[in-house]
């Protein structure tokens, strides 16, 4: 067991949980999940209990099955978004973020709702339609940089320049520190951080993401800052502390989960030449394969905190207890997904993998029109890719699936 707080294991369990439902599962450093995090998600489905007790990082319940999840979901009384919201098991994940509450995702509704509006119509499917000229042009670039090479580390070379160039160009944020923010983004979500160090964290992001707060609320631009800065909860507009609040949930969702999602579904297609082929030779079905590939490849697992004493779906949760929902697993449940470990075109199911419920995460839209846009241009310029047999890919684990190196040839 490594030394770091993170990964310290209860001594006892706690007396409401049953000894049945008790399974070790360590986010960060399952051996079998670093090396296959996806196919470790799916062994959790036949070997844990639906619901079942973790003792590692401080002890936490992990829901595996989709139905509980959605049930848990739109039961906010009981599961509650509300990072303050302590108890007497909550150990060191009492407030990572040294008190910036995430905005809207760390609120439960009505707040929620309020918080979350303003975001409606700036990331809606209309709005971001008008950014497919700029992803184009971006997306060539960054092929046009590795085409005659013949082969190219997909994740620094495309996957992670992309959404993050295109997102602070949007967002107004600074686009020449894409490594320090990537760097931020991935010591922020990493729970093999110990507790201290992420709450420097979030200090250094949130003085970054200050700077750009107080030159828009100088000067308004056409950013999505900007927007928020006029924007109109219950008659007035956000302040400094919700500002803060809101640009650091959108840093660390635009840093993260489209840089992973393409990582995870090239890597899929370098495996699969035959999806490879049918896709280039009918670019109308890219839509429907970027869907499955989300399915298959889930990215986040989202926390809950238990607000008071309940009984749910037979199990007995007490206030305060930890709660880590593991959308990546539901999307193999077989319950809501026949044959779920084949990759289906057309399914009709709705994956987990954006969440359900008032959390279904806002950037959606944005996110299937970059993977839209870069699958088309890239399934139409690349020739058949496959993965370098001389370099392995490596997987990190934690609240966020990721691929740290995906090297590809062609």
């Amino acid at each position: 067991m490594h030394a770091d707080s993170g990964s310290q294991k209860l001594d006892k369990i706690p007396a409401h949980v049953p000894p049945e439902l008790v399974y070790e599962y360590d986010i960060a450093r399952d051996p079998r999940m670093l090396e296959d995090p996806h196919a470790r998600m799916r062994s959790l489905i036949h070997e844990a209990p639906p619901i079942f007790f973790s003792p590692c990082n401080g002890g936490q319940w992990m829901v595996t099955r989709k139905k509980t999840i959605v049930d848990m979901t739109l039961n906010p009384e009981v599961f509650s978004s509300r990072s303050s919201a302590t108890g007497e098991h909550s150990g060191e994940q009492k407030d990572p973020t040294g008190g910036l509450t995430l905005l809207p995702i760390s609120v439960d509704p009505p707040q929620h709702t309020m918080y979350r509006t303003p975001l409606n119509q700036p990331l809606s499917a209309k709005s971001v339609a008008s950014l497919e000229p700029a992803i184009r042009a971006m997306t060539n670039e960054l092929i046009d940089k590795v085409l005659a090479t013949g082969r190219c580390e997909f994740l620094s070379d495309i996957a992670e320049p992309l959404p993050v160039t295109l997102f602070m160009k949007l967002a107004g944020m600074p686009t020449n520190r894409l490594a320090e923010f990537r760097h931020l983004a991935a010591q922020a979500s990493s729970p093999t951080v110990d507790p201290a160090t992420r709450a420097e964290t979030f200090k250094h992001i949130a003085g970054i993401l200050a700077e750009t707060i107080k030159a828009r609320q100088e000067k308004r631009e056409d950013d999505l800052i900007s927007q928020l800065l006029d924007a109109n909860l219950n008659g007035r507009n956000p302040n400094f502390h919700e500002m803060l609040g809101y640009s650091i949930l959108l840093f660390l969702g635009g840093l993260d989960t489209v840089v992973n999602a393409l990582c995870f579904g090239v890597r899929h297609l370098a495996r699969d030449q035959e999806l490879q082929a049918k896709l280039r030779a009918d670019p109308s079905l890219i839509p429907g394969a970027i869907e499955e590939l989300l399915r298959l490849y889930g990215i986040v697992c989202m926390p809950r905190r238990v607000a008071r004493d309940e009984v749910y779906h037979g199990v007995q949760f007490k206030k305060g207890d930890s709660v880590l929902l593991l959308l990546p697993a539901a999307n193999y449940d077989d319950a809501a997904f026949p044959n779920p470990e084949q990759f289906i075109l057309g399914r009709k199911e709705q994956h987990q993998t954006f969440n359900t419920g008032p959390h279904r995460c806002v950037g959606l839209n944005l996110a299937r029109l970059e993977m839209k846009v870069f699958y088309q241009e890239w399934l139409k310029r690349v020739p058949p890719f496959r993965l370098d047999p001389e370099k392995k890919p490596q997987f990190i684990g934690g609240y966020t699936l990721a691929i740290t190196n995906l090297p590809l040839v062609w």
